[in-house]
Parts: structure tokens; sequence; C-alpha cells
């Protein structure tokens, strides 16, 4: 177990039931005809956060970042397929941090789609996919990532008490408008754990010493 709010037995019963919603949606897709257009698009983009869900609850439960590799693709697959991410800046950002920290770079076309089509690059987005792909120009918006511009800002000897100070007392506030946010309070099986993918990925990239006591910090997938 990875996260620490709910147990071994709450993760069986949602990755159960996540992979019967996985199948029943995948047929459900096969089964729309293709002159559906909306019908397959709103599909295609439940079954992407139905993935994203699974990778999510897999990592929180303790599960090998070698299965979680093995899933990042299809989620890709269907988030391209959707042209609209359920949560917007923050799915775009999770998808290509993920991408960093699994190494995946035959999602590197798709993830390119995806920046391109949503209109959501920002100095973060393009920063990270620069470092799998030197070609890719680094824009300077920072609109929706000051945070990452501040760490640019810090010599090599504060940032990795910034990215401590930054994850334990800001980031999850800076997700207020997320859907997930405060999702463990809810009666709902909804909650897959809350994990900082993009400050792992700038750890990771910029070889930040970093800690597994850091909350909200998928210390695994940063080493894997």
């Amino acid at each position: 177990m990875r996260d620490t709010i709910k147990n071994n037995k709450y993760y069986e019963e949602y990755l159960t039931l996540n992979e019967k919603r996985l199948k029943r949606f995948q047929h459900q897709l096969e089964t729309l005809p293709p002159d559906n257009a909306l019908g397959r698009q709103n599909c295609v983009a439940f079954i992407a956060n139905l993935y994203w869900s699974r990778i999510c609850a897999l990592y929180s439960s303790g599960a090998r970042i070698t299965e979680i590799a093995e899933i990042y693709p299809q989620y890709i697959k269907y988030l391209v397929q959707s042209g609209k991410p359920h949560e917007g800046y923050f799915d775009v950002i999770d998808a290509v941090s993920l991408c960093v920290l699994l190494k995946a770079k035959e999602c590197l076309p798709d993830l390119k789609i995806i920046l391109q089509q949503t209109d959501m690059r920002d100095k973060l987005s393009d920063t990270l996919l620069s470092n799998l792909d030197v070609t890719w120009d680094v824009t300077e918006l920072d609109l929706r990532c000051g945070w990452f511009s501040d760490f640019q800002k810090c010599t090599i000897t504060d940032r990795e008490k910034f990215l401590k100070t930054y994850i334990s007392k800001k980031w999850y506030r800076a997700h207020k408008d997320a859907s997930w946010y405060n999702s463990h309070k809810s009666t709902a099986n909804i909650y897959v754990g809350y994990w900082s993918f993009d400050v792992a990925a700038v750890a990771k990239i910029y070889n930040v010493p970093d800690s597994k006591d850091w909350p909200y910090y998928p210390y695994d997938l940063v080493h894997y």
C-alpha cells in the first residue's frame, strides 16, 4: 500500500468495479454506430477517465510500476480520441508528467496531439515534453504553472526546499477546482489517491533530492 487514507480491501473492491466498468463501456463503444460521433466521443472520454482512475488506484494500492506502464498507453490512446480531457488542464499535465516518469516515448505523438488540440500548452507541459523530445519548442506561458516558473528561479541548492514546501503546503489546495478534490470524504467509492505527478516529473528531470516522506509524492514512480 502506498496510500494512507484507504485500506487494501477498499482498493481491491474499487479495482474490481473499475475493470467491470471498463469492459462494459468498451463493449458499448463497439456497438455504437460509426455515424454517432457525439455518442462515441463521450464514451471514449469516459473510458479514458476510467483508465486514469485505474492508474491512480493501482499506484495507491501498491501495484508494480510495470503494471501501470502497461496500462498507460491505453489511457493515452483513448485520451487523444476523446478530444476533451475530463479534468481539462489537470488531466493534460498529469498525462505528460506520467509519460516522463514512465519514459513512455512511444506515447509522444499522441501527447503532442493532445497538447495542440486542447490548446493547453504552457511552460511546464512543454518543458516536460522537451525532456523526451529536444525538438519540441518550449513556450514561456505560465498562467497555470506559476509555481514552476518560481522553481526555475531557485538556485540548485534551494530547489529541494522549494518543492518540499510547495507539495506539502500548496499543491493540494491548488487543485480545489478538480472533481477529485476532497473525494476521500465521499460516501461513494470515487477516491483513488492524491498524487502530484507534475512535481514528481519536475523533481526527476532536474535531479532534485527527494524523500518518500513528502505528502502526495509518488516516490516510486520518480525512481522507476
